[in-house]
């Protein structure tokens, strides 16, 4: 039952989260594409596997002052509307100097405001859909990472045929940094107006609660191992596999099917079964599922089980951002970009651990160890929900 709201907070707020889907569809849409290009610029550049895992720690580095930055002094003052501007306005056209890059050094210093920008983002967004979630007692996490998820599907499945029919990657992410461009002014003239967020004032710093480091833990190791999809699954199919550049995206596209599927009807299966046998039971089935579709080393047999993957693991984000601001007594915003820098803090050493074991053991050994920590991450989430409904009782 939704809580009590004027149609005039009732229109606003759905122009907020339209206007926040569109910059999460946006922003993947073009990480999604760029992903598939990483086997081209990789052989471009000439670098190795640990290489583009220092790249993306450069990433995840920047990203973590974004998340704290974005949470402790941008909402706060701006509103989480401006501060989604402004990261989209960021984020455009840094796949275009990652590609332009001439060097490997000028590569790393690409992805630095790659990653600031992106974490200037990522938590804003999630705010805003957070308060207006909690603000109309609505389910709105699993479709705002549907979003995310759909922006990354139609960029894996643009990849297919850019790379294939289109010689000029500058020209590719002219276009995407430009409608980025363009979707940073939609949203800033019709995104949600900063009168109707409940912004509160940010409480000096302190270590969040037991509950909500754990639940950092978790989306830590989801973050670190979940770079094993976007970050290296191209790279994996092409060189251990040896399917052709074009089909490079293959496993993307698998997988932001499956998770698209869940997270459209999230709703429903909460309600009818529990958050605990979507976000728990779901995550082990779906890394048993992995590993054996992995064991047979068969393309056709691993696109279905990454589709089955992203199915099974699509929703637990959302459920730990959902039980977090359940018990939280801090504002949404800190908790949000406490959880994301905890998060992504996952791509400090993520990348680079995955990048070292790939070089000098294999990117299957990764895709395995994706399954098994899926699973693990799984049994841990359970453990967590019954010790929160204990201390409840």
């Amino acid at each position: 039952m939704e809580t009590a709201i004027s149609k005039e907070e009732a229109k606003a707020y759905d122009r907020g989260i339209y206007a926040t889907f569109l910059g999460a569809f946006l922003v993947l849409f073009q990480i999604g594409i760029y992903f598939v290009y990483i086997p081209w610029n990789a052989e471009r550049l000439q670098i190795t596997e640990a290489e583009i895992g220092i790249g993306l720690f450069a990433f995840g580095l920047l990203n973590l002052i974004g998340n704290q930055t974005s949470g402790r002094l941008i909402v706060p003052r701006i509103g989480t509307k401006n501060s989604i501007v402004i990261g989209l306005l960021g984020i455009a056209y840094c796949p275009l100097l990652l590609i332009l890059a001439p060097s490997y050094q000028w590569f790393l210093i690409a992805f630095m405001p790659f990653g600031f920008f992106v974490g200037l983002f990522s938590p804003s967004s999630q705010s805003q859909i957070s308060m207006i979630e909690n603000k109309t007692s609505r389910v709105l996490t699993p479709l705002y990472h549907a979003a995310f998820s759909f922006g990354s599907l139609v960029g894996a499945f643009s990849a297919f045929f850019t790379i294939r029919y289109i010689d000029s990657p500058i020209l590719i992410f002219s276009i995407t940094g430009t409608a980025l461009i363009l979707g940073a002014l939609l949203i800033n003239k019709f995104g949600l107006d900063k009168s109707f967020e409940n912004l509160q004032k940010t409480p000096k710093f302190k270590l969040p609660k037991n509950s909500i480091l754990i639940f950092g833990i978790l989306m830590m190791l989801n973050y670190a191992t979940m770079g094993i999809i976007l970050d290296w699954s191209a790279l994996w199919l092409t060189k251990d596999l040896l399917v052709p550049l074009y089909l490079g995206g293959a496993i993307i596209f698998a997988f932001n099917i499956g998770e698209i599927s869940a997270r459209l009807i999230a709703s429903k299966m909460i309600k009818k079964s529990s958050e605990k046998a979507i976000g728990g039971y779901l995550s082990i089935a779906a890394g048993l599922v992995l590993f054996a579709s992995i064991l047979t080393s068969n393309f056709y047999i691993i696109v279905f089980g990454m589709l089955l993957f992203g199915f099974g693991t699509a929703n637990f984000i959302a459920i730990i951002f959902r039980l977090a601001i359940r018990i939280t007594d801090e504002p949404i915003n800190l908790t949000v970009a406490n959880l994301i820098t905890m998060g992504f803090s996952g791509f400090i050493f993520g990348p680079a651990l995955v990048g070292y074991l790939a070089e000098f053991i294999s990117l299957t050994f990764n895709m395995y160890l994706l399954s098994i920590v899926w699973g693990l991450n799984g049994v841990a989430l359970i453990i967590m929900m019954e010790r929160i409904k204990t201390s409840i009782q």
